[in-house]
C-alpha cells in the first residue's frame, strides 16, 4: 500500500487557520500564524520533538485554556490544519537544499518583513525544553545565529537596540532574509550530535 503525502495547506487554508488563530473563539493568548510557524520551526529543528499533545497546547496561551470550538468537527478541522502545517515545515526542512521560508508579515507601505512575531514563536518553542537546548546555547557559532532571532523576540533587547540608534524595521527585514539560511544550520547541528550520540554497531570478523 502506497500512502499519498499530505499537499501543503493552501493559501485558503492559510487564511482560515489564520482567521481562527486571531478570532474570538480563541484567548488573548493565543498565537497568531506567523508566531505559530516560528513556534513550529524551533520544535521541528530542535534536540527532540514532543508528542503534537504536548505541543499544540501552548498554542492556545495560558495552561489550561482552550479554544471555543463551533463543534467537534471544527475543532477536529483545525487541529488538522495544524498538524499538516507541522509535517509540512519537515518536508520543507528535508530537502536538499532546504525549502524552509518563514512565514513573517509584512510592512506593504515600507515593503519590508515583520519577524518579531516568528522570532517570538520561534523563542516559545525552545523554552519547552531549555535544558536540551542548552547546547546550542553554549556553541559559539549556533549562540550567534541564535542571538538575532532571540534579541527580535525580546521587548527589552528591542528596547536597547532602538536606545543604540538601531534601526529595528531594518534589523527584522534583514532576519527574515537570513532566516532560511540559518534554519538548516540549527537543523545540522542538532542531527550532527543525535548521530554522535547514537550507538554505534560493532561488526565482528569471521
Amino acid at each position: 500500500m502506497k500512502f499519498k503525502p499530505e499537499p501543503p495547506l493552501s493559501d485558503a487554508e492559510l487564511d482560515e487557520l489564520a482567521a481562527f488563530l486571531e478570532s474570538d473563539a480563541t484567548g488573548d493568548e493565543c498565537m497568531d500564524l506567523s508566531m505559530l510557524h516560528g513556534f513550529l520551526t524551533a520544535i521541528r529543528v530542535g534536540p527532540a520533538e514532543p508528542e503534537p499533545a504536548a505541543w499544540l497546547a501552548q498554542v492556545w496561551g495560558e495552561a489550561g485554556q482552550t479554544p471555543r470550538f463551533a463543534s467537534p468537527a471544527a475543532q477536529q478541522r483545525i487541529e488538522d490544519l495544524i498538524l499538516r502545517f507541522y509535517n509540512q515545515l519537515g518536508d520543507e526542512l528535508v530537502g536538499e537544499p532546504a525549502a524552509f521560508t518563514p512565514l513573517v508579515y509584512v510592512d506593504e507601505e515600507a515593503g519590508t518583513d515583520i519577524a518579531q512575531q516568528w522570532c517570538y514563536g520561534f523563542m516559545l518553542g525552545t523554552a519547552m525544553a531549555p535544558k536540551a537546548w542548552q547546547p546550542a546555547m553554549d556553541d559559539d557559532e549556533i549562540a550567534q545565529l541564535l542571538a538575532p532571532i532571540f534579541d527580535c523576540a525580546d521587548d527589552e533587547a528591542r528596547e536597547a537596540m532602538e536606545a543604540d540608534g538601531d534601526n529595528l524595521a531594518e534589523f527584522e527585514h534583514e532576519l527574515a532574509a537570513a532566516l532560511p539560511d540559518i534554519v538548516p544550520v540549527l537543523r545540522a547541528f542538532w542531527l550532527a550530535r543525535a548521530e554522535a550520540a547514537a550507538p554505534r554497531v560493532s561488526r565482528r570478523r569471521h
